[in-house]
């Protein structure tokens, strides 16, 4: 992965809608914190959309994926502060969570599969595969099916990585 620098403050504090800080042994507690953060932030993220039912049920679909990636795999303590930003038509999710080198090593090779040019083959090959799923599988279907770009940023003194994902999940206006 190429060197990146790691910034949790946007460079457009006027996209800043919400912000959600927890300790990251709390959310890893119990699958169902996934299912209700992502509900309550698409209840608040959509009410100026075109469509906001059809929009609230995408962005949940969309950050639950991410969240439950999250609750797979993460470091072991610390925070996990997960922030929603809005650019125009672009809606950009980040988790910014602990890291460990495992941590690391398994987003970083989960984010270049969904970013390579055989993302939707591979996608398709772990989807239908016998095997146990792949805990990439849910980054690999946001980058295919959503469209999702992803990208990771890293801050190796801290021991924290920041998972971004950015989405147009609604036609732009004409």
């Amino acid at each position: 992965m190429p060197e990146a620098s790691y910034s949790p403050s946007s460079p457009n504090p006027a996209g800043n809608m919400i912000e959600l800080d927890l300790d990251v042994q709390d959310f890893a507690s119990d699958w169902s914190n996934c299912d209700s953060m992502s509900s309550y932030v698409s209840r608040m993220v959509c009410h100026n959309r075109t469509d906001s039912l059809l929009f609230a049920n995408l962005y949940s679909s969309a950050l639950n994926e991410l969240l439950e990636t999250a609750f797979r795999v993460h470091g072991r303590t610390g925070q996990l502060v997960c922030r929603f930003r809005r650019t125009g038509d672009v809606d950009r999710i980040e988790i910014d969570m602990p890291s460990d080198d495992g941590v690391l090593s398994f987003y970083q090779g989960a984010v270049d599969l969904a970013r390579g040019p055989d993302a939707q083959t591979v996608y398709l090959d772990k989807l239908f595969s016998s095997d146990v799923p792949d805990m990439a599988l849910s980054l690999l279907e946001l980058s295919v099916d959503y469209g999702a770009d992803l990208s990771l940023t890293r801050d190796d003194q801290a021991q924290r990585l920041c998972l971004a994902a950015e989405l147009v999940l609604e036609e732009p206006k004409p």
